[in-house]
């Protein structure tokens, strides 16, 4: 038996385990494992090519079969870090006058009107739809709550009323 044939046996061997796990829906049924077939699938042609003795085309198809797993491991990775950057944590603990202050960029004495524009300011330069986050945005409003609250004395935030953006 030649290098090609058992090359050809063991490739047709690897796709068919990982199409049967594929097929029982386990472990093995996720886009990981789909690059993993076509992988394989790459390295069957290969092995085909290999013995008919087609060594630059194998030759060709692993250099290919390399760059379009490496490319798709690349896109999956970045797309799931996207995915974690959008679904960043919403601020949950209160934020205290002097934080808040902070976050506006005024003085904790500050009245409503200083409050508000501050909050226009930073809000118009880092709201989600001008590329800012979701994060920092609620962060700016909470800021903004907090402070109003202090000087209304309780009663409800200003502007936009709540931790929404505006």
């Amino acid at each position: 038996m030649n290098l090609g044939l058992l090359a050809l046996v063991l490739a047709f061997g690897a796709a068919g385990w990982l199409l049967f796990r594929m097929a029982r829906g386990g472990a093995g049924a996720d886009a990981g494992n789909m690059t993993l077939l076509k992988g394989v699938a790459f390295l069957v042609i290969a092995a085909a090519l290999f013995a008919a003795k087609l060594w630059p085309l194998a030759f060709m198809t692993i250099v290919a079969a390399a760059a379009v797993t490496g490319i798709e491991t690349w896109r999956d990775r970045i797309i799931r870090e996207d995915r974690a950057r959008e679904a960043a944590p919403v601020p949950q603990s209160e934020m205290k006058p002097g934080e808040a202050a902070s976050v506006l960029g005024v003085p904790e004495t500050a009245g409503a009107e200083e409050i508000k524009a501050a909050h226009r300011k930073l809000i118009g330069a880092l709201h989600p739809d001008k590329g800012g986050t979701d994060y920092l945005a609620a962060k700016i409003n909470d800021a903004r709550d907090v402070l109003l609250r202090r000087i209304d004395g309780g009663g409800a935030a200003g502007e936009g009323g709540g931790s929404g953006t505006p």
